[in-house]
């Protein structure tokens, strides 16, 4: 059977699968998805279908005529996982800055020591780079930051306590705790505490 040897294959012939990504084609795929993005074709984190359609035909045009919606799907868990490893790592600590010319989080000796000595694990990242490390800040940053307030503020929720109280029927209804009144000078729904620094003197004083 003639396989097609000595003929020089067909550009327009789309790839099925990929079994790995260049670092090329990471970049148009980054930067496909940062034009999206500003576009505002990404809602509560998610990718719009018309914001797919322009990455396929986006890649498609800058070449990557076999890329497919899932192809993308795919990679971008993968550079997501990647970044947010190294981000929710070095995003909160002192002394160390991602260095555009290495593609990798630089520091002093000491401070890389430090780390070492308690999360033995990130060695790796001494010596491994993470490039487009800046866009994919661009492109996820915010949404990593928004979903971290997210939780705080769940949490904070549920630490809060509010006042219960037990009614017993067939108490007599004097016996009955009763609300407190009602403040016309605060809203009904919030009461600052009595402290002389959160009043501000009052016109004529």
């Amino acid at each position: 059977m003639n396989r097609g040897k000595g003929i020089a294959p067909d550009s327009s012939i789309a790839v099925r699968e990929f079994t790995k990504w260049t670092d090329d084609m990471d970049f148009r795929l980054l930067t496909a998805m940062l034009d999206e993005a500003r576009l505002g074709n990404r809602v509560d984190g998610s990718w719009t279908t018309q914001a797919y359609n322009n990455m396929v035909e986006s890649l498609r045009q800058s070449g990557l005529i076999g890329i497919t919606k899932n192809n993308i799907k795919n990679r971008q868990k993968s550079l997501n996982d990647r970044w947010r490893e190294v981000h929710d790592l070095f995003s909160g600590l002192s002394g160390f800055a991602w260095d555009e010319s290495t593609k990798r989080f630089s520091a002093e000796p000491e401070v890389w020591d430090d780390l070492l000595t308690t999360k033995p694990s990130t060695a790796k990242w001494r010596v491994n780079p993470i490039r487009y490390y800046d866009l994919m800040e661009e492109l996820w940053g915010a949404d990593r930051a928004t979903g971290h307030m997210a939780r705080t503020a769940r949490e904070a929720r549920r630490n809060i306590s509010t006042p219960s109280y037990r009614v017993d029927l067939n108490d007599d209804v004097n016996n009955i705790q009763e609300e407190q009144p009602f403040d016309p000078g605060f809203d009904s729904a919030y009461r600052s505490p009595p402290h002389v620094d959160s009043y501000s003197p009052g016109d004529g004083t």
